[in-house]
This record gives C-alpha cells, structure tokens and sequence, in this order.
C-alpha cells in the first residue's frame, strides 16, 4: 500500500469542507485526490484548497479517481446509500457521515453492501475518538468511578441550521442529526445497550418543524441493560453559544465531559473534589475528534483491523434515536430493539 492512503470526499458543503481541511492539515496518513460534489463549483473551490485534489461533479467519478483507495462521505443524510453502496462495489474502505440513513431498510441495505463488498465502514459518530471522552471512558473502564449509575448530556446548537438539515425528509430530524450522538456517547461511556427511552418535546424556534412531524427541542430519558438511567437534552438553536456536555456519574466518583463555551476538557469527581484537565477554550469543539476519527481510518486500513464506530455500532444509535422520535410523537415508553451482532 502507499504511504499515504487516497482518499475522495464526497460532498463539498459545510461537513465536507470541515473534514476536507481538518484532514489536509492533520492527518498526514491519508492524501485527499479527488473531491465530488453535484455543484461543481463547491466542489473545484474546495479541490483548490487542497494540494493535489481533483474536483469532480459525478460522485461515482470521484470514487473511481485514480488514485482512491478510501471514500469519506458528507453529503446529505438523504443520499449516503447510494454513495455507500457505490463505494462499497468499487472496493473502497468507506468512512459515513451519521446516519448511516433515514430508515432502518435503508440503513440494513448500507450494512449488506458493506458486508458483500468486504469493505469497512466506519461512522461519523466522532465522540469516540474525542480525547476528553476517551479519557473519560478509560477512567469508568480503571474503576474509578464504581458502577455507573446515571448518564447525562445536553447538546445545544448555536446556529441555525442549513434547511438540508432542519428538514427531516433530507436531514432525518433532531433525534437522528444530533441525538445520534448522545445516544452512542451512552453505549460508549455506559457500557450497556439502551432498552427503553421516554421523550417529549416541543416546536418553539422554528415552526416549520411542526408540519414535517419533528421538534427543535427535547428532552430524551433513557433506561440502560445495566439498570441505570440517563437523560438527553437537544435544542436546535441556544443565544449563548454551542454547549455540549457530558456526565457520568458512579457509585464512587463522577466524570465531567466538556464545559461552557469558555472552556473544555474532562474532569473526574472523587473524594469530594474535581480534577480539571482542561484544553484552551481556543480550540474549536470536537476539532481534534474530527482529526482523530479520520487518523483511526487511516490505522485501520493500514493495519488491517476493525474500525470504530462501526456500522453495527451506527444501526444501535440509529435504533435509539428511532425510538426516541417515536416516544415524543405518541408518547410513554418505547422498548429499544437490541443491537444485531
């Protein structure tokens, strides 16, 4: 194999741009040739950007550049399986925006694909390679925190979202753009399959949402395998500025991920004291998960391993924000089909 691994993004907006310029500044195991975009000058602005990038218009075209051994995709949410099921038949490793897709046929289908083709497919849910959620979760795997009993996070947007993404037809609504993330962030810290979730919530900042079925905030409690118990906050758009973060807390300890807007990092709680290990508030949230994700990649190819998340990992999450949607629109309590093997 090459030293560095060709890579094609396919997709120019605003999630290609940002994996595309995290990637050619950080992430020296791959080498970005080709860039696909149905708009041809997102595409051949972006390609400019980067060294030795071709744009291409067609995205199959892209992913049959020479020189691509791996597709990055961050296109709409709308258009993943068919560029998934494309790279998967040319033989490409493939690394998927979250989700994987807006129903479960769908998402299956991807996971067929990926499956026939013998190709891997890792997902866009960046937290596991976030270093304060790493560090968090070595700390809950060492012990010290005891049993996890309770999980905890909030994610709140501070801009406006691209209508792609508020329209749940395109962007699968607020449960599958941003609860995803929560709800594989509590697989990973927890440990232990979400069962059963209860939801409620409410059209308060964007009312189109109300004719498409879908809310801009909510509130998600989750009931875990272990017995433990958790609550999800979103909301699509907040004054202050972007605030995601994250609480475990266990029979002898608690761990801390993320902070206001003015600070970052994780901390662990014990004994009657916060251990702070704090990251400049100058460093955009979740810049160096991006970085990171796309480095695991690279490692997985190159040493031929599994990658993480996987997309069995990508279906679990799905499921959850599946059955948390259903929760807000009827109602009580919906069961949380168990992860397939």
């Amino acid at each position: 194999m090459a030293s560095r691994i060709g890579l094609a993004v396919i997709g120019a907006g605003r999630m290609g741009r940002n994996h595309a310029r995290l990637i050619s500044a950080g992430v020296p195991e791959l080498r970005i040739v080709a860039i696909g975009d149905v708009d041809g000058a997102a595409a051949r602005t972006l390609a400019d950007e980067i060294a030795g990038a071709q744009a291409f218009t067609d995205p199959t075209e892209a992913i049959g550049a020479a020189g691509v051994q791996a597709v990055l995709i961050a296109v709409a949410s709308i258009h993943h399986r068919q560029i998934v099921e494309a790279a998967a038949a040319a033989g490409c490793d493939i690394l998927c925006e979250k989700p994987l897709a807006l129903d479960l046929a769908g998402t299956d289908a991807i996971l067929d694909a990926v499956d026939r083709a013998g190709v891997r497919l890792q997902v866009g849910l960046m937290r596991r390679h976030d270093p304060a959620h790493l560090l968090a979760r070595a700390r809950i795997l060492a012990g010290e925190l005891g049993r996890p009993l309770l999980f905890t996070s909030r994610q709140y947007d501070v801009d406006p979202p691209p209508h792609s993404v508020l329209d749940p037809r395109s962007g699968g609504g607020i449960m599958l753009d941003m609860g995803i993330h929560e709800f594989d962030s509590a697989r990973f810290l927890m440990g232990s399959e979400i069962v059963e979730v209860q939801a409620t919530g409410s059209v308060q900042l964007f009312p189109e949402l109300a004719g498409y079925g879908d809310v801009d905030t909510a509130v998600v409690g989750l009931r875990f395998e272990s017995g433990a118990i958790g609550s999800v906050e979103l909301s699509r758009r907040v004054a202050f500025g972007e605030d995601v973060r994250t609480e475990v807390h266990g029979t002898d300890g608690s761990a801390f991920i993320g902070g206001l807007p003015i600070a970052g990092g994780s901390a662990l709680g014990r004994d009657g004291g916060i251990r702070w290990d704090a990251t400049p508030p100058s460093s955009p949230r979740f810049a160096s998960a991006y970085t990171e994700q796309a480095r695991a990649f690279a490692r997985a190819i190159r040493n031929d391993v599994p990658v993480s998340p996987s997309g069995v990992d990508g279906r679990a999450a799905f499921m959850v924000a599946m059955a948390a949607h259903r929760a807000v629109v009827d109602g009580g309590r919906v069961r949380v089909e168990p992860p397939t093997a």
